[in-house]
């Protein structure tokens, strides 16, 4: 008899126990497409190689202060300038800062997410432009004109993959900027944004703050490595340098924040806050498979008892011991196959959920896309599993009546003491792997309840926050100044619109930035000896800040009109 002649006999059995196949095939679908949906995630996070060229020799470069809790404290123009001149394991420099432009020129004005970088940084990243031109070494200097690249998805879901936008001139806020070109698909780190742009377009950065200011700390910088040099060297000339860094300008680094230079390669960066909760909910998944399994396989084990009679015949009339093997492997691929195209269905939309809630953790999940590994996946589970299945089932031996306790002629069955530990072993594998889960998700449940009950200091119940992209060009502060009032005193008319406020940074999304904050002076406090002055991060706001966002002030009064001035 062929293999197909048994695919066959199992369709037609199958058909006769509706019931049950529908059970397996919906249980092993669950199993299969969450293990294959979670897996999609995990390679393209975790294992996919980056788009960078030779990502191996292209490193992160991190400045900490964790004496104040600060992991990552970005650096400042003159830190890089020193680091450039001194570090010579490290071939290459590339400067990213990340800003906010008000964007006009590319359809309706509106505010974008950009970075600033210097002319090596592309060069450094090892990235290639799709269209036109990348940015280089001479767009850099106050005298260049403004430049600008697309990043891809940008390109591809604002502007439809438009290929005239090469040669556009655009705004960005009170400067222009020629577009020359669109980035190839890549990792959007250290944030995501939607146009690059070079230093000539940000008046912030030309300034003498960010020039001459070494606590004015807000770009990350990337390296590549020079020929011969590996990391472990890499990491022991920035510590030198810095350490010298730190010793010839004492002012610029607290010795409460214990100040330090880190180094790891940029796929190790990217993936670093992902790894550990993507491999859990990899170990939860395979869980959940092995629980799918054990359960179907209690379902297999009990129908195999009702068939021991017909499997003795089978056995009685000549059939080897391969032959009826390969009967329960036809029949457990067919379950297995059918649970897995199911399981594939499910898994593909589930990629793109669990991709949202990865990006939170890797900005690598941003661009993450379904290829065809998750139909591998759901095949090698399927064809794991029908194996699987296929052995549960003992075969009946030559002394079937005795070993199998069944008659042929009344067709009863008792379940004898080996298949009764084999209906142990499975029941006691899904209950362990349950609990398991039962109890991750008892830990998850409790952790949410108290950051629910947990006292943020403002509250966020119908608060609603919105970017305004304001006009500056042309205009005095004054005028937008100006501006901001009568936007608030408009929406405060609005029905159900009780407080408006204006701030620069959202509290609960904007929160960490300008690293460790700037250092500041109280008038009339006599410092101890050996005592430095403190630190804090600050935000502009628009007086009722505090009461529309519902933070309490302990003492003191709130900010009103007069104190503009």
């Amino acid at each position: 008899m062929s293999f197909m002649t048994d695919v066959r006999y199992a369709l037609r059995s199958l058909a006769r126990a509706k019931g049950l196949a529908i059970t397996v095939i919906v249980t092993l679908a669950l199993g299969i497409g969450a293990n294959a949906a979670i897996f999609s995630v995990v390679r393209g996070v975790l294992l996919r190689p980056l788009a960078n060229r030779d990502e191996d020799r292209l490193i992160y470069i991190r400045q900490t202060a964790k004496g104040e809790g600060i992991e990552n404290a970005a650096f400042s123009v003159p830190e890089i300038q020193d680091l450039r001149a001194s570090v010579k394991s490290i071939a290459a420099f590339g400067d990213f800062s990340t800003i906010s432009f008000t964007m006009v020129g590319l359809g309706e004005p509106r505010v974008v997410r950009a970075g600033v970088v210097g002319g090596t940084y592309f060069e450094v990243m090892g990235l290639r432009p799709v269209l036109g031109r990348l940015l280089g070494p001479s767009d850099d200097g106050p005298n260049a004109a403004g430049a600008a690249v697309l990043t891809h998805r940008f390109w591809t879901t604002s502007l439809k993959s438009d290929p005239t936008v090469l040669g556009r001139t655009i705004r960005l806020g009170e400067r222009t900027a020629t577009i020359v070109g669109v980035l190839e698909p890549s990792v959007p780190y250290p944030s995501e944004t939607e146009i690059i742009a070079n230093v000539v377009t940000s008046p912030h950065h030309l300034s003498a703050t960010m020039v001459t200011g070494r606590v004015h700390r807000m770009t990350e910088l990337f390296g590549r490595l020079a020929p011969g040099a590996d990391l472990d060297a890499a990491r022991a000339e920035l510590r030198t340098v810095h350490g010298a860094m730190v010793r010839d300008h004492r002012e610029a680094y607290s010795q409460k924040a214990d100040f330090r230079i880190e180094a790891v390669r940029l796929r190790d960066q990217i993936t670093s806050n992902a790894r550990t909760v993507l491999l859990v909910l990899l170990a939860a998944s395979a869980l959940v498979f092995v629980i799918a399994c054990s359960n179907v396989a209690n379902l297999i084990l009990a129908r195999s008892v009702r068939r021991e009679g017909e499997l003795a015949i089978r056995a009685a009339l000549g059939a080897s011991g391969a032959a009826l093997r390969r009967a329960l492997l036809a029949e457990s691929l067919v379950l297995c196959g059918a649970g897995a195209l199911f399981g594939v269905l499910v898994a593909w939309p589930s990629v793109a959920i669990l991709s949202r809630y990865a990006a939170r953790f890797s900005v690598r999940a941003l661009d993450l896309t379904v290829d065809a590994s998750l139909l591998w996946v759901g095949v090698g589970l399927a064809i794991a599993a029908a194996v699987l299945l296929a052995f549960v089932p003992r075969l009946p031996g030559r002394s079937t009546r005795a070993s199998h306790g069944f008659s042929l002629a009344t067709g009863g069955v008792r379940i004898t003491s080996a298949t009764n530990r084999r209906l142990r072993a499975f029941a006691i594998t899904q209950i362990a792997a349950s609990f398991v889960l039962l109890a991750g998700a008892g830990m998850l449940l409790t952790t949410l309840l108290s950051l629910q009950s947990a006292r943020t200091g403002f509250d966020m119940t119908h608060v609603l926050a919105l970017h305004v992209p304001v006009m500056s060009y042309g205009r005095t502060p004054d005028q937008v100044v100006r501006f901001y009032k009568t936007a608030m005193q408009r929406i405060s008319e609005l029905p159900g619109v009780e407080r408006v406020a204006v701030g620069t940074i959202v509290p609960w999304r904007d929160a960490g930035g300008f690293g460790p904050g700037f250092q500041f002076s109280v008038e009339g406090y006599a410092k101890a000896d050996g005592e430095e002055d403190p630190r804090a991060r600050f935000r502009t706001i628009s007086p009722g800040f505090f009461a529309a966002l519902g933070v309490p002030i302990l003492a003191g009064r709130d900010f009103t009109d007069a104190d503009r001035r």
